[in-house]
């Protein structure tokens, strides 16, 4: 029986890198059926691991995360909320959120796939979207025309104005239309990533890993600099940070000691903001005068105080923040795009779903600091998968949109994107138990 399993793992491994290509290419904007597939398959592939691998242990550990986001996915597709989406895409996400981690992991534990074949098959996905969309929109709108058309942005279609300068072209099924540029930016600052690559391979030496860094990532480079969009090119930068340190500082014991306080620190004056201004809505913004204006009235809180009041209002006489809002209750409210994931999150599983969310993130967050201290993968490998994952949670944080599409009515939640299932795959392939030498190190 054995031998079954380890002789056609190659297959099941095929189909795994195939379904991930698929899904970070997001041809026809049908995520949530590549998520099913994915769902269904990290299935099979964990009897596969099971009986292929003789590593228990990091198996039975993975279930850890795999369960905490099983648990966010029923919350996002049982409460209210789903209600608003097909049975198809609530199955989808009950299945795509833990396997597609699942798949990450079963693809690490078969050793058929060397790191950098993950990254050129991730890439190369995430790359040829954003370079039908880099093209097409310069055909359309040319270079940089975001600043040629800034004193006058505005166009008509039928009838209603709309600003030039917030959208680029994509493809979109068998065809080309307008997006936002939010969306479309998401997969090219994904793409750039890949740069971090750079500092720790030579054209030289390292020919093949340098063409998969530049080519890639210089997709993604270009897509955000044709626009222009700074804001984007701007993250880039601070997340290309942490490939800096890593390359310069890491065997500087008192250096990474002070980044890493500071990392964490600004992470939890973040998170101490966010669950401020929670409670501040949620006994009726009583907090005094000047510090009320800076949780509720500050740039980055003005689409979010609407959503915060709707959370924590009833429905039929019942509280709907603790599992997500009702979309039946305030369809305005439900669709308004705060731009910043973690709110999303409140709207889709509720207060209770997040903070599971949060404690996947926290484990996941564990499981990295291992993987970059003990992993077998190349330097340049670490760095591009870390700075993904870092890219998409920093730029969701800010400029998430739930709205892709400036003609038409066509809404993504962030728990359905195809994007959050590459990264969680990215996670589950980074997943790494401590040793016991390390542990007993530490």
């Amino acid at each position: 029986m054995q031998n079954f399993f380890v002789k056609n793992k190659s297959i099941v491994t095929f189909l795994i890198l195939e379904v991930v290509a698929l899904t970070a290419f997001n041809f026809g904007n049908v995520g949530h059926i590549f998520g099913l597939a994915g769902g269904i398959l990290a299935i099979i592939a964990a009897v596969f691991v099971y009986f292929s691998s003789e590593d228990k242990k990091s198996l039975l550990l993975v279930l850890v995360p795999v369960g905490l986001l099983f648990v966010v996915s029923l919350f996002g597709s049982l409460n209210q909320f789903s209600k608003g989406f097909s049975t198809l895409s609530n199955i989808s996400l009950a299945l795509a959120l833990p396997g597609f981690l699942f798949l990450g992991f079963a693809i690490r534990k078969f050793n058929d796939v060397k790191p950098r074949t993950v990254l050129l098959v991730v890439g190369a996905a995430l790359a040829g979207i954003t370079l039908f969309g880099l093209l097409s929109t310069i055909v359309e709108y040319g270079f940089f025309y975001r600043l040629i058309y800034k004193n006058t942005p505005n166009y008509y279609y039928d009838g209603i104005p709309y600003d030039v300068t917030k959208e680029m072209y994509w493809l979109t099924g068998f065809s080309f239309g307008e997006i936002y540029i939010e969306y479309g930016s998401l997969f090219a600052i994904l793409c750039a990533s890949f740069l971090s690559g750079l500092l720790f391979v030579s054209p030289k030496k390292d020919r093949n890993d340098f063409i998969i860094s530049a080519g890639i990532g210089g997709v993604g480079l270009i897509a955000l600099l044709v626009l222009p969009n700074f804001k984007a090119i701007a993250i880039l930068a601070v997340v290309s940070l942490f490939a800096v340190i890593y390359r310069f500082l890491r065997n500087n014991k008192k250096a990474m000691k002070i980044i890493g306080i500071l990392f964490v620190s600004g992470i939890g004056l973040a998170l101490l903001f966010f669950i401020i201004s929670l409670i501040n809505a949620a006994t009726g913004y009583t907090l005094p005068g000047f510090l009320n204006r800076l949780f509720v009235q500050n740039r980055f809180m003005v689409k979010v105080t609407p959503i915060y009041d709707a959370l924590f209002a009833k429905y039929n006489g019942k509280l709907i923040h603790f599992f997500g809002m009702n979309t039946a209750y305030s369809s305005a409210d439900v669709w308004m795009d705060s731009n910043i994931f973690e709110v999303e999150l409140l709207k889709e599983i509720g207060l209770i779903g997040t903070l599971v969310f949060g404690i996947f993130a926290l484990a996941m967050g564990y499981f990295m600091y291992h993987y970059l201290k003990q992993s077998d993968d190349e330097n340049h490998v670490k760095a591009i998968l870390i700075t993904i994952v870092l890219a998409f949670f920093v730029y969701e944080s800010l400029f998430n949109t739930i709205i892709i599409a400036p003609h038409e009515k066509a809404y993504e939640a962030f728990l359905r994107t195809p994007t959050l299932l590459v990264v969680l795959f990215v996670l589950g392939y980074i997943f790494t138990v401590p040793s016991k030498k390390e542990e007993q190190h530490e």
